[in-house]
């Protein structure tokens, strides 16, 4: 049996760990802070992927990735998740 991941998904997560990376690159100093970026701009992106799919704005989307709306979502959870000492 195959696994399948949507590309959407992929494409994704992929783009959520990159910011995560480039996040600690910047602010990180921990492995755990790096564990917590992962996780928190997984959220992040998802939750800005789900408002880019209710809201259905009309900002430039990448296939079913809506990128602008999960960079804002990402960046902010991240901000949040820094704020709070996460």
């Amino acid at each position: 049996m195959r696994l399948f991941i949507p590309p959407a998904l992929f494409l994704s997560i992929l783009i959520a760990l990159l910011y995560a990376c480039l996040y600690h690159l910047i602010q990180g100093r921990t492995l755990r802070e790096l564990l917590l970026a992962f996780l928190v701009s997984i959220l992040g992106f998802g939750l800005g992927q789900v408002i880019g799919m209710v809201a259905g704005l009309p900002f430039p989307a990448l296939g079913q990735v809506h990128l602008l709306e999960g960079t804002a979502a990402c960046w902010t959870a991240l901000y949040i998740a820094r704020r709070l000492n996460l």
